[in-house]
């Protein structure tokens, strides 16, 4: 606790600021600014984001955890039941211990699976449902909601449970406008953006303000990723540039209107100057990241734009098109809730972001990092 103290208290000697005046711009007493920086008192959310504001630092550079462990090395017994050429250097596995010995066991990067579920539905009103579920109150009130088409909700799940959390973190698949629209209606906590703005280049604000009017928000950023387009292992169209979307017979898959990967497609079309019912496929949409790679594996296309982890996931050749921003948004008003408090507790972990670069390929060095307040 006294490291994070020092940590504030050394950011505000930085910029020449006294107790008094950090804690007036942040909104607190200079009582409780002095507990913080002696280790006495550990900020809640929004202090925490406040100061971190003020300090022009990310909440993890303030409040994060120091004494994260790296990555080790074990050696393990290994089960391969899938051809050797399938299975190399930063495939993923499953570990455990089988009769005192580790052993890892490969596991594909995305599959389909038969997914949990709090209940069933038994009837359907104008505004709303009567479900039939097994889940306490306190299990509900447990669940993060997290609208987006980031993959790596998969992980956060499984890093709070590992964790033991009682929070548990459900994915509401969608694209970047839909999930805006969901936080907007109240059927989610946190929608995850990157729609980038074409007259400023900037990413996620403007939208973010079109959507939600008046409301207070928090942005956080949660990594950044490459777009591009994916194409069949080894490349054998020469697919070198959205340029050659616009060949005969060249056949794409694309995303729902609304989603980033959609927008960056039409921009891309819109500058060089290709018609849109001149790309075959065009039409064919899918939701996901994931479900634009797969679409490619199973030859139902030949290119559709994607990150870089649906690329990999599935083993796909990938050319990079444009670094972009995914941010998480959440009203203000939620911030000091139970499950946003442990999302935004697992932002603001060295050691999560460590796992979700590694994992994902994704830039995670202004992870937890506020963006708008």
């Amino acid at each position: 606790m006294a490291s994070i103290g020092n940590a504030v208290g050394r950011a505000r000697m930085a910029r020449n600021l006294t107790q008094t005046e950090l804690a007036r711009r942040a909104g607190i007493s200079r009582q409780a600014l002095g507990a913080i920086e002696s280790g006495v008192y550990h900020p809640g959310v929004a202090i925490a984001i406040r100061l971190a504001r003020e300090l022009g630092e990310s909440v993890e550079e303030l409040f994060g955890e120091s004494g994260d462990e790296p990555s080790i090395v074990v050696g393990a017994g290994w089960f391969q039941n899938e051809p050797a050429r399938r299975i190399g250097p930063q495939s993923r596995v499953a570990l455990a211990r089988v009769r005192g010995k580790v052993v890892a066991v490969p596991q594909p990067a995305a599959h389909l699976t038969l997914a949990p579920a709090a209940g069933v539905l038994q009837r359907a009103k104008r505004s709303g449902a009567d479900i039939a579920t097994f889940q306490s109150f306190n299990e509900i009130d447990s669940t993060i909601l997290m609208a987006g088409c980031d993959p790596a909700v998969a992980i956060l799940t499984d890093w709070l449970a590992r964790r033991r959390s009682p929070v548990h973190a459900v994915a509401l698949p969608c694209s970047s406008r839909a999930a805006l629209q969901a936080l907007v209606n109240e059927h989610a906590h946190v929608a995850g953006v990157h729609l980038r703005d074409q007259k400023s280049g900037e990413y996620n604000l403007a939208p973010i303000r079109r959507a939600l009017g008046r409301r207070r928000s928090l942005v956080v950023n949660f990594a950044r990723w490459e777009l591009g387009l994916a194409a069949a292992p080894g490349n054998p169209l020469a697919i070198r540039s959205f340029a050659d979307l616009g060949r005969p017979g060249l056949r794409i898959v694309n995303r729902e209107d609304g989603s980033g990967a959609r927008l960056a497609l039409d921009e891309a079309l819109g500058m060089l100057g290709i018609q849109r019912d001149r790309v075959k496929g065009y039409d064919l949409e899918v939701g996901g990241h994931l479900e634009v790679a797969a679409a490619i594996a199973a030859g139902m296309a030949d290119a559709g734009v994607t990150i870089r982890l649906g690329a990999d996931a599935y083993g796909l050749h990938f050319i990079p098109h444009q670094d972009e921003r995914y941010d998480l948004v959440i009203i203000e008003q939620e911030a000091e809730s139970a499950p946003i408090k442990a999302m935004l507790d697992a932002l603001n972990s060295r050691r999560f972001a460590r796992e979700i670069s590694q994992l994902c390929a994704y830039d995670t060095s202004q992870m937890g990092q506020v963006v708008s307040i």
